[in-house]
């Protein structure tokens, strides 16, 4: 059994004017570094890396990169670890805009895409512009100085690596691999046209990663899946081949878990202020054990907030199992395996189509979902409610065991049944 861990930023928005003497986020970047002096050091095993999701830059300018290089560079050796062990993919605010402005064929590459009508279709455009023989780099001139600065920790993309990966050895015969994802190929000057319309990005097939035997794939990109177009359609894959995904640009922290994987956002570390500003950052741990003859990985994210005086970053309980000073995930990594690939399934864990009529069916199943859903932490089980439509307001301050036959109940009624059960033994 082992542990490894790292630490994930995102939306950091390093400006030109970042590290001068008027740099009012200069006093929250080194309560970061104290809060991993002080804390993370402390608290953590074997760190692995830092991981970064996109918008190092505010602009996409090289002046920015030069600044977040250097706190990068601080920070890693607070961590004592090289700085070759960042990793990073970019977001919309490392575009230079003024790229596609002011070049009519990577704006028209980027709308050719952006206007295909279906996925296959915008993989085939994106695919003929990566082998176009005389402009092959088109589409990633927008984000040139993003790519001279990720070069510093092989973490640059272009036409003839689209994407990166990188490995860990987790164990158990297990392997940790991170999949860098690129969401800002046709992020340019439009993103913003419609006010509070939030534009779709382009994730190609290409980009998602293959089954691997006795791997933990986890990926690391900056829009979340609902930002993405044809997101319905590369949806079902992307959870099934990718066990832990981690977003950014929402500035908001939140932990979603379906039965297949666990998504993490990070929040924002230099989140635009106004009243609901909130620096966050996390630390995420992964540990592989088994259970029984099946390879598992157990995950905990320790999430960091500001405090309220803004003097240090502290552990944020709101998104912690009670009583702990982080959230904590558990998958089945074969058993996932098991379910979406094999022809032959033992069926211990699965559930036929229940007749409404068939109260013993119906019956053992509550009896299944009373016995698992209170092994479950309290986060894990209202995440769950709340995924269901089940969780209502007069639950609040109320402990789950004294209202279970009500939430069985609306459960049948709503006929979820079958999925209360599987969402239970996703965890």
């Amino acid at each position: 059994m082992s542990e490894i861990t790292f630490i994930h930023l995102s939306d950091i928005h390093f400006r030109k004017t970042s590290g001068s003497s008027t740099d009012i986020d200069e006093d929250l970047r080194n309560a970061i570094l104290t809060d991993i002096q002080y804390n993370a050091k402390k608290r953590l095993k074997n760190i692995k890396g830092v991981l970064v999701g996109g918008d190092i830059a505010f602009a996409g300018k090289r002046e920015e990169y030069d600044i977040a290089k250097k706190f990068l560079g601080t920070l890693t050796s607070y961590l004592e670890i090289d700085e070759k062990n960042i990793y990073c993919v970019p977001g919309n605010h490392d575009v230079d805009q003024k790229v596609a402005q002011s070049s009519r064929s990577v704006y028209n590459a980027q709308c050719e895409i952006e206007n295909a009508e279906t996925l296959d279709d915008a993989d085939w455009y994106f695919e003929k512009h990566m082998s176009d023989i005389a402009s092959p780099n088109l589409l990633f001139k927008p984000i040139e100085e993003y790519n001279n600065f990720a070069a510093l920790y092989g973490c640059n993309i272009n036409m003839d690596r689209t994407y990166w990966t990188a490995d860990f050895d987790l164990g158990c015969s297990m392997k940790l691999k991170i999949r860098g994802m690129n969401s800002c190929i046709i992020s340019n000057h439009d993103d913003h046209k419609v006010k509070d319309v939030d534009r779709k990005m382009y994730i190609g097939q290409s980009q998602l990663p293959s089954y691997e035997p006795n791997t933990i794939w986890v990926s690391l990109c900056h829009h979340p899946v609902e930002f993405w177009k044809f997101a319905k359609d590369i949806q079902s894959r992307l959870d099934k081949r990718v066990d832990i995904q981690l977003y950014g640009h929402k500035h908001e922290q939140f932990m979603d878990i379906n039965d297949k994987r666990l998504a993490i956002n990070a929040g924002a570390t230099h989140p635009t202020r106004g009243r609901d500003w909130m620096p966050r950052y996390n630390w995420i741990s992964f540990e592989s054990h088994y259970q029984g003859n099946d390879k598992c990985i157990r995950v905990k994210v320790f999430s960091r907030i500001l405090s309220y005086d803004r003097d240090r970053f502290i552990s944020d309980q709101k998104s912690c199992d009670f009583g702990k000073d982080y959230f904590e995930y558990t998958l089945n990594i074969d058993k996932k395996r098991r379910d979406n690939l094999s022809d032959n399934r033992s069926g211990k864990n699965e559930i036929k189509y229940i007749n409404a009529d068939d109260k013993m069916i119906v019956n053992g199943i509550k009896k299944d979902i009373v016995y698992h859903f209170f092994e479950l932490s309290y986060i894990q089980q209202s995440e769950i409610l709340s995924r269901l439509n089940l969780f209502r307001d007069e639950y609040e301050g109320k402990k789950y065991i004294e209202i279970i036959e009500t939430i069985l109940r609306d459960a049948e009624n709503q006929k979820c049944l079958e999925e209360f059960y599987t969402m239970i033994n996703g965890y």
